[in-house]
């Protein structure tokens, strides 16, 4: 019996001495995560904990984060947004009773990628017992930042739900285009637009050339009272030019392309969108960028189902 109590002594003895090498007396808890996109798309996402909702649950109900009026949710931690710095801000995290101050910070990687790696400590505590006890809840608290990280990461890396359009990389399929040009006092309604598309429709019907596309056109603002309106329509060859009709031969390279469906406020927000996209990726754009009218909106009276397609050459 004694011997018994001395074994069972001795592992006492060693099993606290343990706990009290393996355990420090700061747990450092750290979750990365890396996302297929720009830094700066990141941090527009994480340093507003408006856009929070957008992404927290990703549309997986049965993910575990929840969005209350409480805060933000991970199986009862609760997240809050409290500083905000360069590439950096300041996480509050609710775990049981405890309040614990967390830090996030977003890392370019390269033009395409960035890393995130998000930061706590928190005390063990001195005696054994309320070691193993905070040890266990610093692997809880990981795992829920793990899994905000990855709902993150699967969000960003999704380019429609960082701009709010999609965007794609492709070729023009027509390259010859008949243009015409006219100058405005004012922004060209949708009349004036289509005015301009018929004349330019109808000089390739009176030279038996066929269109072999949607019609396009690019408006430049030259100054404050003058407006260039220049449209386009594509055909199967070439026309000798005439006063007031050019030929033009696009490049077949590459262009960032957008498709929208929607009235004039919708294009115009998917066009910032669209020049968001190019400065964040530091992408040049150095020829003209144009738009495609795929709907004829003189034939659809309702805005609401325009298709526009937005193209900016990329090199």
């Amino acid at each position: 019996m004694r011997n018994l109590l001395l074994i069972l002594l001795t592992l006492l003895v060693l099993i606290t001495a343990a706990i009290y090498l393996l355990i420090p007396s700061r747990l450092s808890i750290t979750s990365t995560a890396v996302v297929k996109t720009t830094d700066l798309g990141v941090e527009r996402f994480i340093e507003n904990e408006a856009n929070w909702v957008k992404w927290w649950n990703h549309n997986n109900s049965a993910s575990g984060i929840t969005v209350s009026a409480n805060g933000f949710i991970k199986n009862g931690d609760n997240y809050h947004l409290t500083g905000q710095f360069y590439k950096s801000v300041d996480i509050q995290i609710i775990h049981k009773e405890s309040s614990l101050n967390s830090k996030l910070i977003i890392l370019p990687l390269a033009y395409d990628s960035t890393g995130i790696q998000w930061t706590c400590e928190i005390l063990s505590g001195n005696d054994p017992i309320t070691k193993l006890v905070n040890y266990t809840d610093a692997k809880k608290i990981k795992r829920n930042m793990d899994e905000v990280l990855s709902s993150l990461t699967v969000f960003l890396s999704n380019v429609e739900n960082v701009y709010g359009i999609n965007i794609e990389k492709n070729h023009l399929k027509d390259t010859l285009y008949v243009t015409a040009k006219t100058d405005l006092t004012h922004y060209p309604s949708t009349e004036e637009l289509y005015t301009l598309i018929k004349k330019i429709q109808k000089y390739t019907v009176n030279n038996n050339v066929a269109q072999s596309g949607s019609p396009i056109y690019n408006v430049t603002q030259m100054d404050n009272n003058r407006y260039q309106l220049m449209a386009g329509i594509p055909v199967n060859k070439e026309l000798k030019e005439t006063d007031g009709f050019a030929m033009k031969n696009m490049v077949k390279g590459f262009f960032m392309i957008s498709e929208v469906v929607g009235g004039n406020s919708t294009i115009n927000k998917a066009s910032e969108s669209l020049q968001q996209y190019f400065l964040d990726f530091k992408k040049t754009s150095m020829a003209m960028n144009f738009t495609m009218l795929v709907t004829d909106r003189l034939m659809q009276p309702d805005s609401s189902k325009w298709v526009t397609k937005l193209y900016r050459p990329v090199y």
